[in-house]
């Protein structure tokens, strides 16, 4: 039986879902991350859309997107096929890198856009990757708690909670990643160099959700959201 098809209008929002096939990991490196954030730009340069929040786990990745002109399969299409190219020409692969078809949910009112968020970004906390988003690299989170502060993952090394000597990044990644002791590494604003966030990215409709100041309500919301889940 073919999959229905998905129904779509210009400014429909989706929570988007994409796993690695057999859920194998769809980022091995550091350098993975910010080839799709790479990626997300270039497809927002030919199919533009907005981008309200973002989390890239090991194996699977959460988009939290606004379409604008084109519909939601034209920038998946655009998104997934050009970093499966990259990553199985990188790894010297080949055939499927994702599922052979992603997930997505309409977000039909402002309270799920705020859940939706809330849940994305609380995803590393649930994997028990770290104890607090913000401290995870790879998400939008520190977008919204410091809104002057954006962390790039680069080839800087990290510094462990209980360790005094640093760890290069490179050694939290292999073919099978382990991320058991991810909970274990921090980082600090002086630690990573500051960067964009991607072209796509925008705070507008959550700004207007929460009271001035946004950051300091948004991330109380993301921590009573998790201590709600966690009930």
């Amino acid at each position: 039986m073919p999959n229905p098809k998905r129904q779509w209008y210009p400014g429909a929002i989706y929570h988007v879902i994409s796993r690695g096939i057999r859920r194998t990991p769809i980022y091995l490196a550091p350098s993975d991350f910010n080839k799709f954030i790479s990626i997300l730009d270039d497809t927002y340069h030919y199919t533009p859309f907005s981008l309200h929040a973002y989390c890239l786990m090991t194996n699977h990745y959460h988009l939290l997107l606004g379409t604008k002109g084109d519909p939601l399969n034209k920038i998946m299409h655009s998104i997934n096929c050009s970093y499966a190219t990259w990553f199985n020409k990188k790894y010297n692969l080949t055939g499927h890198v994702f599922e052979s078809r992603y997930t997505s949910h309409p977000v039909p009112s402002d309270y799920g856009l705020m859940t939706v968020s809330a849940y994305i970004h609380n995803n590393p906390r649930a994997a028990t990757i770290v104890t607090d988003p913000i401290d995870y690299p790879y998400s939008s989170f520190p977008f919204y708690a410091y809104p002057e502060f954006v962390a790039e993952p680069t080839t800087q090394t990290l510094q462990t909670t209980t360790e005094s000597h640093t760890i290069a990044t490179t050694q939290l990644y292999n073919l099978h990643p382990n991320t058991a002791n991810w909970h274990l590494f921090q980082h600090s604003e002086t630690e990573f160099p500051t960067r964009s966030p991607p072209i796509a990215f925008t705070r507008d409709r959550l700004n207007q959700l929460f009271p001035t100041p946004l950051h300091c309500h948004y991330s109380r919301y993301v921590d009573r959201e998790w201590t709600l889940s966690n009930l």
